[in-house]
This record gives C-alpha cells, structure tokens and sequence, in this order.
C-alpha cells in the first residue's frame, strides 16, 4: 500500500549519495526538462503552462489516482447530482480564468449554496445553541469592505497576493502584518468580519489551532482582498460544468503518460545543474527521473521533503512552518435533519458572538445537500497534521454525531453509524510562520531558495491559498524558471 511505502520513505536520511544510473534499465529512466511533484491545482496547471506556454518536456509525480488535488467531485447514484465537496468555487483574479479556455472546460456562474437551514450547535455537548446571534449581515459586509479598502490603501495586497515576493525584507515588514488577527480586527474596528468569514477559513487558518491569535499575514493568505473581492460580490463565482473535477480530467488527457500516479519520491539528488529523483508507486516499481528542475508543488512541509537531499540551509528553514490538516467529505446518516445545517459554534459564542472559534479537532458542519438527496457534506480540521489521519478524522466526525443525538438534539442513533460516501484527506494546510521568523526574513530566505540546486517552490501552501491565485503564483514561479536556465 502506498501508506506503507510512505512509512519506508520517512525513514531514508535527508543526505544522499548520487543516484547510481546503472541501476535502471534503460527503459526505467525518464528524461524531461522539469519533474513536477505533486498533481493537484500548482502542478497540473504547471504541467500544462510548461508543456504549451513555454515548451518544455514535463513529467509530474502523483501519490493519487488521479490529478486534482483539493478538488474532488462525487456523482450521487441514486439522484444523479453533482457534488463538489473539496473545491467548491472559482474567482477571476488578474487573467488566471483564461486557464479554464486553454484547457477546453466551460464554466457557469454558481449559483448560490443552498437553502438550509442554520442549526446552530454546540458539538462537544450536542446542545443546541437557541439564543446564538449570528451577526448581521449588513454590518459582515461593511467590516468586510473597510477590510478590503484599508489593505488596498495600505499596499498589503501588493506585498502577499498572488504570493509574497512583494513582501518587505524581514525588518521591513509592516508591523500590522506581524499581529494577531483579533489584534488587527480590534485595532481597525472590524471584529463582525471574524464571525461571518471563519467558515470560508474554517479548514486551513482555523487548523493552526487558537484562530484569533493567528498572525495576520498569515490569515491575508486564506482571506486575501481577492477572496474579499469575491465574498462581497464584486466578481461572480463559478463552478465547472459538469463538477470541479472536470478540469483535472481534462488535464489528465492532455498529460497523458507524464503523469505518474500512485506514486512517491524515494530519493534524490539535486545540484546546481540537475536533479535526479527514484519514483517508487504503490507496485514497488521503481523509475529515474532526470530532469533539469524540479518543481515542488506540495507543501515543503519536514515530512514532504524527507526524500529529498536537504543541506543544513534548507532543513533548518522549512522546520520553521507550521502546519495542520483538514479533511472533507460526503456522509450518510437517516437521524440528521434535511434541508438544514447543523454548524458547530461553541457555546461561549452565546456570549461572545464575534468569536465563534472552535477548539481542534472539530467538525464545521453537517450540512444537507437539499432537494431529494440523502447525503450531507462536512470538513475536519486538526492541529497534529502528523496525527490527524483519516481514521482519526472520521473518527472525531462520529463522536461529534453520537453527541449530538445523545443530547436529543437529532433523534437517537439506534445504532446507526456515520456512513462514509465519499471523503478526502487535504493533506497539510494552514501554513504560518511565527512573527519573530518573519522579522527574522524567512519569506526572504524562501524567496532566495527558488531555483537554489535546480528547485523550485509552489502551490497554496506559499501563494494565496485559492485556485486562481495558485495559477496565476505559478505563472511568476514558471517565469522564473524558465529564464534561468536557457
């Protein structure tokens, strides 16, 4: 299984020797101008910008079945719906919805989440939460806007979207940027934003644990003025005809056999000239790639970068983030109500409405698909993205099911256990720095890393954490790439 190759992966020391060609036959070794590591929305846009916009020979590396990532689109047999349950929508941000056009996938405007019902809560205890307060929507909207307008006065949207290469060096960072989001909130007398936006955040910014002391710079990458922009109705929403992961099928074509799936790096060796790296897939079939770059578009997280031949430069700079993890899904039980939402808000929230902030791990919701279905959707986040597997994340779904209906809020299980009909594992998320490492120039330094020893960095974990800023993030790192080397 490929857990299990995963597990003998983590155990390879960082430092390596050079890989022995001789090893591989002849027909084992793949030749390309950049190795892609990972298939979902950096590196199968990558791939495709590569190969058609700027003419090099591409070869990606997926650990999945399929490209796409955080997106994931389930098909219900008994009604025929569509349902995206990673990935919901899309926003124009500069040019990057060309992409949809370069690839041959229509586009539609979304047209609007549903009509449920909000049930509002308290998970840990099951109890319903009657006298919650959701703040009003008007005055959401207006902290929103003074939101966006003060970061556009200010220039923040320059120095963090799509990415950070804007970003003053470390000692020049604004000094707003380096506080606590519920500083910065109450500082500019926008908290109602909190409330109304946490949900849109819910499953990255939230899973680095106590939300409101998150540092603003990092909450500007799950919330930028670009998501703002959208959230407040300026540029529409779309969705992909036909569900979300059309477009990563339509990538897969094109990629064809440049793509590996279901498969890992097991080692490497990387220069200023080149990089070799062993892919090994679920199989034990081993392959070596040869490539001029490569191009990481995963989060450069301790565990991703374990294959990897990382010097003293690159490991102690990558231990510095901080990482957690979420997971989505598609779930079956006859006890939850239809047509409504069950969102979790803590208690306290009663009392404290602009700070509805739930404690890890936590389920967001259940929430109904409407119409004639039977199948609800849901997110869970974790702190210990090391820990919070699969198993365990399901697992915390359950409890938060038998709460509930213990506390006679949704009718009595009978037994009846949470049915998995669809689920996906998001991996690492919720990246942050803390504010002393920022001072320190750790953007500078990651910024200085793109292209050291032929590699290259990108993805959500490092650009504004949404499809089209990835894209268009990619676009620059891609520029880069190709103008160094020649």
């Amino acid at each position: 299984m490929i857990s299990i190759l995963l597990t003998a992966i983590l155990a390879i020391p960082a430092a390596q020797a050079k890989i022995n060609r001789l090893h591989f036959a002849p027909g084992d070794v793949i030749t390309r101008d950049v190795v892609i590591i990972g298939g979902g929305a950096a590196g199968s846009h990558a791939a495709v910008r590569l190969k058609q916009n700027h003419g090099k020979s591409v070869v990606v590396v997926e650990r999945e079945s399929n490209l796409g990532g955080h997106v994931n689109t389930h098909i219900d047999e008994e009604t025929g719906q569509i349902h995206d349950y990673g990935v919901q929508v899309y926003f124009p941000f500069e040019d990057a919805m060309d992409f949809f056009k370069q690839v041959n996938v229509t586009t539609y405007v979304n047209p609007g989440f549903g009509n449920n019902v909000n049930k509002f809560v308290d998970f840990t205890t099951g109890q319903a939460l009657p006298d919650f307060k959701a703040v009003d929507a008007g005055l959401g909207i207006g902290a929103i806007k003074k939101y966006y307008d003060l970061t556009i006065a200010k220039g923040y949207d320059k120095m963090t979207e799509p990415g950070y290469w804007g970003l003053p060096a470390g000692k020049d960072i604004p000094a707003d940027l380096l506080l606590p989001i519920g500083e910065f909130v109450k500082k500019y007398d926008i908290e109602p934003m909190l409330q109304m936006m946490y949900p849109s955040t819910g499953g990255d910014v939230a899973s680095r644990g106590n939300f409101a002391q998150v540092m603003t710079l990092t909450f500007m990458k799950d919330f930028p003025t670009a998501w703002a922009k959208a959230y407040l109705g300026e540029v529409p929403m779309y969705r992909v005809e036909g569900g979300n992961q059309r477009l990563y099928d339509k990538i897969a074509a094109l990629l064809g056999s440049d793509v590996l799936y279901d498969s890992l790096i097991e080692e490497s060796h990387r220069s200023d000239s080149g990089v070799e790296v062993v892919v090994i897939n679920k199989k034990g079939e081993r392959k070596l790639v040869v490539a001029r770059q490569l191009l990481v578009a995963v989060p450069p997280s301790r565990e991703n970068l374990l294959p990897f031949d990382r010097n003293i430069r690159e490991s102690s700079h990558f231990q510095k983030a901080k990482y957690g993890r979420s997971h989505t899904g598609i779930i079956a039980n006859t006890k939850l109500p239809k047509d409504t939402t069950l969102r979790n808000m803590p208690s306290a929230a009663v009392q404290h409405p602009l700070y509805p902030f739930l404690k890890l791990p936590f389920v967001l919701s259940f929430s109904h698909y409407g119409s004639t279905s039977k199948l609800f959707s849901l997110g869970v986040s974790g702190e210990n993205y090391t820990a919070f597997e699969v198993e365990e994340a399901q697992a915390t779904a359950q409890r938060s099911l038998e709460i509930i209906s213990k506390a006679g809020t949704i009718p009595p299980l009978d037994g009846e256990p949470l049915k998995v009909v669809a689920w996906s594992d998001h991996g690492v998320g919720g990246f942050g720095v803390s504010p002393e490492d920022m001072r320190n120039g750790w953007m500078t330094e990651m910024n200085n890393l793109q292209g050291y020893r032929s590699t290259w960095y990108t993805g959500g974990a490092l650009a504004a954490d949404f499809t089209t800023t990835v894209w268009k993030f990619n676009d620059q790192v891609l520029a880069r790439m190709v103008k160094a080397v020649r």
